[in-house]
């Protein structure tokens, strides 16, 4: 498994670690379609790394898709929006738009506008049952998270391309209709938030958990993202699954 090549990706991570391994920076999938970066959430950090690596360079619109509020998750989503409509040209539009589900999109807005957002400063979008994310198309999923949040996985189907893929965000299980399609081989790649710690109550889903649900056979479809900082990367791949460290924006 080693030696095999890094299978293409969908999505390049502009972090994939967890809220406390700032090595690997804030988890958050992206692509750019034409001439826009479209991107899953925006952690404590995540804004000085697109600086950093230089992920805006080109871009003309920005879509961010709201997974849940945590902070390693919308953290630097102020900074965002803030560069984005000062900043980006032509200056003072709204170039930024903000994606998630009526409800969460709602609790989004109490946040950041207690951040100083107004008004006309970013688009604000509620996702029904199908929206648009670039090319794809993109369906929200509840995701067994924090209990006192409200968390979505998203699945985001290309027909034209036929490739599609799975986001889970943050979770602690993968639902059962998305297991079936793992096997049916329908997703090119399963993002999967997982955990090396295995223990009661954790709400991320544990690799030992991920071990007894995914066959070997098709654990090629499963990128692990979310990293802790113990998660024994060469391992898990030895393991047959992929890693998104190998997708990670140099």
């Amino acid at each position: 498994m080693t030696n095999e090549p890094i299978i293409h990706s969908p999505l390049t991570f502009i972090g994939c670690g967890s809220a406390f391994h700032t090595e690997l920076g804030n988890n958050g999938g992206f692509f750019y379609h034409e001439q826009e970066l479209c991107m899953f959430d925006c952690g404590s950090a995540t804004f000085e790394r697109l600086m950093r690596f230089r992920v805006l360079e080109g871009v003309e619109r920005m879509t961010v898709v709201l997974t849940h509020t945590h902070p390693d998750h919308i953290g630097s989503l102020g900074d965002f929006i803030f560069y984005s409509y000062i900043k980006v040209q032509p200056a003072f539009t709204a170039k930024l738009r903000l994606k998630a589900p009526r409800s969460l999109l709602d609790h989004a807005k109490q946040i950041l506008t207690g951040m100083g957002v107004e008004e006309g400063q970013v688009i604000w979008e509620a996702v029904e049952e199908n929206a648009t994310f670039g090319p794809y198309q993109l369906k929200p999923i509840k995701a067994e998270h924090a209990t006192h949040l409200e968390c979505y996985a998203y699945e985001c189907v290309h027909e034209a391309k036929n490739e599609h893929f799975y986001y889970s965000g943050d979770g602690k299980s993968i639902p059962t209709f998305v297991l079936e399609k793992i096997s049916q081989q329908f997703y090119h790649t399963v993002y999967q938030d997982t955990s090396y710690l295995d223990y009661p109550g954790n709400v991320h889903l544990s690799l030992k958990k991920l071990e007894e649900i995914i066959s070997e056979d098709q654990r090629v479809f499963v990128c692990c993202m979310h990293l802790d900082e113990t998660f024994p990367i060469q391992a898990v791949k030895e393991k047959g699954f992929r890693v998104a460290t190998d997708y990670v924006v140099q």
